[in-house]
């Protein structure tokens, strides 16, 4: 046998048989016979080529040629190779029904409110005051890590809008023609631009669409505005005020505190008020120098200094707080200190040298059920108790119907992801603030005179 015939073929469709199998090599497309022809190896490879190179400008010579195969019988070696899955810029607001993706955290005001509570019976908070309830966190995702802080920031404010029931006009200006997202903003930006919205904004940023470009609060206003949704600028420059920080501090504590509240010192305001409320507020969007944050109100510690309470599109909840946030707080129970859980473990071990687990009747109708696995973190402020008599018979399927399963988190951890302290602040000297003050729609006549960017300068 000639050696060419023990030459194997890479890439065919088709099996065939080994080369120790009597019988002539045939092209695997069009079963010329190589033997034949005497073709070398590289002449074969230039043979397969010709099949699947049809937009190449060489032709196979007349040597090579044969009747043509039927469109319908020629069906090219075809993988099913997973697709690159893209990136999801999913929104996603608290009334809708699906659930929320990864980078969605809904839940975790109603969360940090009881987290705060336990604060303030530790003596750790004397007082604060938190936004809308159904604010939701959305971080940044893979593809727009680097650049998305405002985008992101954004869409919480949208979410947010879109649940509230002040003013429920808004979820159809904010959703029609195209709802929010990060490619979507961009475009939208773009729309408002030609229609002679923030010419300057335009001529700096040129195109934004499919591009990884910053954008600020600026940008958002002009968003806002185009669909009619009535948003404010507050500018900070502390760099020209006797006293620095305290006067953005106070701005936010007059915003966040209930109307019927005494305006004055912080200790006027919150007098004779609950220790931690959570107002209809919105959120408000906090713009500094190289990044942008969402406020979603703030605390006073023990010694009186005010902290921020933040969501930070670039810092995720950890998993086990966003597990416990969608469950609901009725899913925690709030660790009392490491001591005592250290000494809850000596006192009551199990065989296994782990805290004996805690179980609550699964007939408690402010109970929610829902599916939860151990987190994969390294911190220890997670314990998910299942109920030893169901568990052993339920591995592969995850919780029975009927059992709960009860998630410990230290209320001091929960409140310290979300504190933004003065000290922080005070590193920058200018901030910007947009803030929705929840008044009519504006009219096209309102949209037009705000096509330049204002701002209301504070300090």
């Amino acid at each position: 046998m000639d050696s060419d015939d023990e030459i194997e073929i890479i890439g065919e469709r088709n099996s065939r048989p080994s080369c120790a199998q009597a019988g002539p090599t045939l092209c695997q497309l069009c079963d010329m016979n190589f033997d034949s022809e005497n073709l070398s190896e590289l002449q074969r490879q230039q043979h397969y080529e010709t099949h699947f190179n049809s937009s190449s400008s060489k032709q196979p010579s007349n040597k090579f040629k044969k009747p043509a195969i039927p469109k319908d019988l020629f069906k090219p070696c075809s993988f099913q190779l997973p697709l690159r899955k893209k990136p999801a810029d999913e929104f996603w607001y608290p009334t809708l029904s699906r659930p929320p993706p990864d980078n969605c955290c809904p839940g975790l005001i109603p969360l940090l409110k009881h987290a705060l509570k336990k604060c303030h019976t530790k003596g750790n908070t004397r007082r604060a005051v938190l936004c809308y309830e159904s604010a939701t966190h959305i971080c940044v995702e893979a593809f727009d890590r680097r650049w998305g802080c405002g985008y992101r920031n954004f869409l919480m404010a949208c979410a947010a809008l879109m649940d509230q029931q002040i003013q429920t006009i808004y979820f159809a200006l904010l959703d029609d023609p195209f709802p929010p997202g990060v490619r979507n903003l961009q475009r939208w930006i773009e729309a408002a631009w030609k229609e002679g919205y923030d010419r300057e904004g335009a001529k700096d940023l040129r195109n934004l669409v499919d591009t990884n470009k910053w954008i600020g609060t600026a940008e958002l206003y002009t968003a806002f505005t185009f669909r009619g949704v009535p948003s404010q600028l507050v500018d900070f420059d502390l760099s020209k005020s006797e006293k620095g920080i305290q006067v953005m501090i106070d701005w936010i504590v007059q915003y966040f505190s209930p109307p019927n509240s005494k305006q004055g010192t912080v200790t006027d305001v919150l007098r004779g008020a609950s220790p931690v409320i959570a107002t209809d507020k919105m959120p408000l969007v906090l713009q500094f120098n190289g990044h942008s944050q969402t406020i979603i109100g703030y605390e006073i510690s023990k010694n009186g200094d005010i902290n921020l309470l933040v969501f930070d599109p670039s810092r995720p909840p950890r998993l086990s707080m966003r597990r416990a946030a969608i469950a609901g707080p009725s899913s925690v129970v709030w660790e009392q200190s490491r001591t005592n859980q250290v000494l809850q473990s000596v006192v009551h071990p199990t065989s296994n040298g782990r805290s004996s687990k805690l179980k609550r009747p699964s007939s408690s109708s402010d109970i929610q059920q829902h599916k939860r696995s151990k987190s994969s973190e390294s911190d220890n402020d997670i314990i998910i108790v299942e109920d030893p008599d169901t568990s052993r018979n339920d591995q592969g399927s995850g919780i029975s119907p009927g059992q709960t399963q009860l998630l410990t988190l230290d209320p001091s951890n929960v409140v310290n992801h979300f504190r933004l302290g003065t000290r922080k602040l005070q590193r920058k000297q200018n901030y910007q603030i947009l803030y929705f003050p929840m008044t009519d729609p504006w009219s096209i006549e309102e949209r037009n005179k705000r096509k330049v960017v204002t701002s209301i300068s504070c300090g």
